[in-house]
């Protein structure tokens, strides 16, 4: 099972995620609003995946971006916000973020992607970088 952070700010993103996320054989290990708490606690869940929102209770997602990439440069980091600004979706996808889906997204092509995101870290080829809005 692929484990999963999620780190995202608002309620219905989140809800559905909770949903969609367990239907497609993806286990939540742990869920926050506060990207300090996100970067402390990333050792000790070691996910598969990162879903991380850019406007966050406590520090921002870019922020917590370029912590886990400091350290966790392989991690994989895919960007889910309500923020249309190119030039911040952008930054994101330069500090190595996998993808950046704005909501509202099609459930399809989030779903198609984050499997091939899991499918090439095993076998460690690359995925390009998207911007989806």
């Amino acid at each position: 099972m692929v484990k999963v952070m999620i780190v995202e700010n608002s309620a219905k993103p989140c809800f559905s995620l909770k949903n969609l996320l367990p239907s497609i054989n993806f286990d939540i290990a742990f869920k926050t609003s506060n990207g300090f708490e996100a970067i402390e606690k990333y050792d000790t869940i070691n996910p598969d995946l990162l879903l991380l929102d850019l406007i966050l209770s406590k520090g921002d997602g870019k922020n917590v971006l370029k912590e886990i990439k400091k350290t966790h440069p392989t991690s994989k980091i895919i960007i889910i916000t309500l923020q249309s600004n190119k030039k911040l979706i952008e930054e994101c996808s330069d500090l190595g973020a996998e993808a950046c889906f704005t909501i509202p997204y099609k459930l399809k092509e989030f779903v198609t992607f984050v499997t091939n995101v899991i499918d090439s870290s095993k076998t460690k080829s690359k995925v390009a970088p998207v911007i989806i809005d």
